[in-house]
């Protein structure tokens, strides 16, 4: 009695083992004491049996246990193409194990091709989407869909910088055009400002020298008004003489006239003695004689004074003649004084105007020369614009090849428009030119 009470101890205590086994209060199960008793020695064995079949199957699960946290240990880490190769006789565990392999497999298929997108997406290709098939939802999901949806704005973001930098590239090269022009024609423009201004000082010279020769002008114009002065004096003095002349020659003339009456008279009164002599005879012919050369002296008077007649009446014409020459002298030296005069005051006011020419002349010349400082500078700045916009222009030119590099959806669809008609744009394609 005693040796069976002893053995069902034994039993006992393995079962709490068992038990403690079981509930993994333990990780090991030690073998049941041998038993002597026959009829316990079944129950030994049914014991021995599942306990063996236990820890098979404890280390078996052990096992794929041991590598389900190592492949979980792995996803935790990073690591998603790890897979749980031992098996479970636990229907249970095996599907756990599936489960898992199948997660793994997921998520290093999707981790896979985002890496794979990344990399497409980092060679600037932005063609192909992420497959968010593989997943129902939660997280991963959304990832997944975060990454399309980046795509997508990266797509419509180079969509709009490939068009931009497409406008970018042919406004900076108009820029540029029109930069060359700008600093050619501002380079023209300064020489020809720089021509005017040579032109203005020459011009500025020219002025100051006919103000010169219209003061020279003016006071020669003035001597010539006080020559004038002095010649119509000495007309008039010239017509007083005349006019006493005239005056004088005609009492010559009329003394001339007694002369010759004087000697017409004379040679009568010397025929008329002659002919008293004449009738007195030898007595009187010495007094005919006196007589005749009495009428000799008389007709000589006569005839001297009929030259010297002549002479005064051509006297008198010439004095006529002077006279009037005089007059007409006299009027053309008041004309003459008059348009002196004329001439001066025009004299003057060409000076008065050379001056204001002058003045006007050197403001011109110097807001020319301002101008032209301003035009240099203009020309030095269009110069730095036109390096700049060449710049600008390379810049674009970079950015646009750059830009066309990028692969993705609508690339072959983006245009821009190049006619410089403004009314054809609409919206933000209106440009300004």
């Amino acid at each position: 009695m005693f040796g069976k009470k002893k053995e069902l101890n034994k039993i006992s205590s393995f079962l709490d083992e068992f038990e403690k086994y079981i509930t993994n209060d333990t990780n090991s199960l030690i073998d049941v004491e041998k038993i002597d008793n026959n009829k316990l020695k079944n129950i030994e064995e049914k014991l021995l049996k599942i306990s063996n079949t236990i820890r098979e199957k404890r280390l078996e699960d052990l096992k794929v246990y041991g590598e389900i946290i190592l492949s979980c240990e792995k996803i935790s880490d990073g690591y998603t193409s790890d897979t749980i190769v031992s098996k479970s006789s636990d229907a249970k565990i095996s599907y756990l194990c599936e489960t898992i392999n199948a997660m793994n497999h997921k998520i290093d298929t999707s981790i896979s091709e985002v890496i794979l997108r990344l990399s497409e997406y980092e060679n600037k290709n932005y063609l192909n989407e992420v497959d968010t098939s593989l997943f129902r939802g939660g997280k991963l999901k959304e990832l997944l869909l975060g990454i399309n949806s980046l795509r997508q704005k990266v797509t419509e973001n180079l969509q709009k910088s490939v068009r931009e930098s497409l406008v970018l590239e042919y406004e900076s090269a108009n820029l540029k055009n029109e930069a060359e022009i700008l600093a050619q024609s501002s380079m023209k423009q300064a020489t020809t400002i720089e021509e005017a201004s040579a032109s203005l000082d020459e011009i500025s010279s020219n002025i100051s020298e006919n103000r010169k020769l219209t003061n020279k002008m003016a006071s020669i114009g003035n001597d010539v008004k006080n020559s004038a002065i002095k010649g119509k004096d000495y007309s008039n003095k010239t017509l007083n003489s005349m006019e006493a002349i005239k005056e004088a020659t005609n009492k010559a003339h009329d003394a001339i006239g007694a002369i010759s009456d004087i000697a017409f008279q004379t040679n009568i009164l010397s025929l008329n003695a002659a002919v008293e002599a004449a009738t007195v005879g030898e007595a009187g012919k010495g007094f005919a004689v006196v007589a005749q050369e009495v009428r000799n002296l008389a007709n000589r008077s006569a005839q001297t004074a009929k030259n010297i007649q002549e002479l005064m009446d051509i006297l008198n014409k010439k004095t006529l003649e002077g006279t009037d020459a005089s007059k007409s002298m006299s009027e053309e030296y008041e004309v003459l004084s008059n348009n002196i005069e004329n001439t001066i005051e025009l004299i003057n006011q060409v000076d008065t105007a050379t001056k204001e020419q002058e003045q006007n002349i050197i403001q011109i010349n110097n807001a020319v020369s301002q101008i032209d400082t301003f035009t240099q500078q203009n020309a030095d700045i269009a110069n730095n614009v036109k390096i700049i916009a060449e710049q600008s222009n390379n810049i674009a030119s970079k950015a646009a090849n750059s830009a066309k590099l990028a692969r993705f959806e609508g690339k072959e669809n983006i245009k821009i428009r190049k006619n410089k008609n403004i009314s054809s744009y609409q919206g933000e394609e209106k440009r300004r030119y």
